[in-house]
């Protein structure tokens, strides 16, 4: 029997393993600094390959990437010998070849000589007599982004350590992959965030100038239906300039319809007031997030259900005016409810029936840009409410 104390080991068969380790670290940190350094996508690819070959004693390696719309494996970075370079084919489909049977089973592939070996079926490969190759896929999260090909001018068969090493080398190339594309579609949501905003924010200013100009109208107007009509367009106009004022300012295409409301019930107090009438206003509510269009179909209707309370509701000399809008919201489905405290519904009123263009443009409003239902009722404590229903 022999103890584990008699057993020896000479340096010289030492020697590979420690080799080996050095170079698989060598190759790592080497690929690692490369991608870390690039610019670009394709500055980290070729660089990538500068760097692992000679520390794999590698003659040539190409960098093939999927093509997410044609899913063919196009050539996009190479590096070493000549005559691997330039294929005659630049594209790979999925399934042919080496490359392309790495990328569709998502595994290594490695054979002793491309020109006697039946996996690799292009001729371009074919013609490299004694040339051990490998074709590893890049992965990350599971995807495969492409594939990397290396060869060998000899007959020697890759290794499983060789191959496990091109797995890490392959592994750090396709995370950084996905990171150079993840970076330039941040960079593009970015510019077109600020793209939609300026565009709000030139809607928004284009939308005041044409309120300012119908003030200017109405201010001229000696006819009092001109002036109303005018005054309601006013307010309509500011109501969806309101919405885009709040685009303009947001990073994301959602409009808090809390503080919209709010909002719309300052501008309604400020332009649809009559000389004398003193009315406040509260909105009740937590944050409540909405896409632009549905916003903006609230906004008008709200604008329209306070001016038509201010108009209806209140006498001109009612000291203690008052209309509170609540805002809830329960998973997809938001409640609106207006409650004032004045005069209240006419006896026998109709929603349905009623034919002020004011009420017209609400249940259009409801109907078709928000889905939802509207109830107009007296309320048992005096005034009347409106409550409004509808999904997000």
């Amino acid at each position: 029997m022999i103890a584990a104390s008699d057993i020896r080991i000479s340096p010289s068969d030492a020697e590979p393993e420690e080799q080996r380790r050095t170079r698989k670290l060598a190759a790592l940190y080497t690929v690692a600094t490369a991608i870390n350094e690039a610019l670009t996508e394709t500055d980290a690819l070729t660089q990538a390959l500068k760097q692992v070959l000679p520390v794999l004693n590698l003659d040539s390696g190409r960098i093939y990437l999927r093509d997410a719309e044609s899913q063919q494996l196009v050539l996009s970075a190479s590096a070493g010998d000549p005559g691997w370079l330039e294929p005659a084919e630049p594209t790979i489909s999925p399934g042919e070849c080496l490359c392309g049977l790495a990328v569709t089973r998502g595994q290594p592939f490695a054979v002793q000589d491309a020109g006697r070996d039946p996996q690799v079926s292009r001729e371009g490969c074919r013609q490299h007599n004694g040339h051990a190759c490998a074709a590893v896929p890049l992965l990350a999260k599971e995807r495969v982004l492409g594939v990397l090909h290396v060869a060998a001018g000899n007959a020697e068969p890759f290794s499983d350590g060789d191959l496990a090493l091109l797995r890490s080398v392959a592994s750090q190339i396709g995370v950084a992959v996905e990171n150079f594309r993840l970076r330039e579609e941040a960079r593009r949501a970015e510019a077109l965030t600020a793209l939609i905003q300026e565009m709000h924010h030139r809607i928004k200013n284009n939308l005041q100038t044409v309120a300012d100009l119908l003030s200017l109208e109405m201010s001229t107007s000696v006819s009092p239906v001109a002036r109303k009509s005018l005054r309601d367009s006013i307010g309509r106009i500011k109501s969806i300039a309101a919405v885009h004022e709040f685009l303009s300012l947001e990073h994301l295409r959602l409009t808090d319809i809390t503080e919209l409301a709010r909002q719309v019930c300052d501008s309604a107090l400020r332009n649809a007031l009559r000389p004398g009438q003193h009315v406040q206003a509260e909105v009740i509510g937590p944050p409540i997030y909405l896409p632009s269009k549905q916003a903006t179909a609230l906004a008008l209707v709200l604008n329209e259900l306070i001016a038509n309370a201010l108009e209806h509701a209140f006498s001109p000399f009612k000291l203690n005016g008052r209309i509170e809008l609540t805002l809830a919201q329960d998973g997809p489905h938001v409640t609106v409810e207006l409650k004032d405290n004045g005069r209240g519904l006419p006896q026998g009123f109709d929603l349905s029936r009623n034919h002020g263009l004011g009420l017209q443009i609400v249940r259009t409003l409801v109907e078709k840009d928000l889905a939802g239902t509207l109830q107009l009722e007296n309320h048992r404590e005096g005034g009347s409410r409106a409550t409004l229903d509808f999904y997000k």
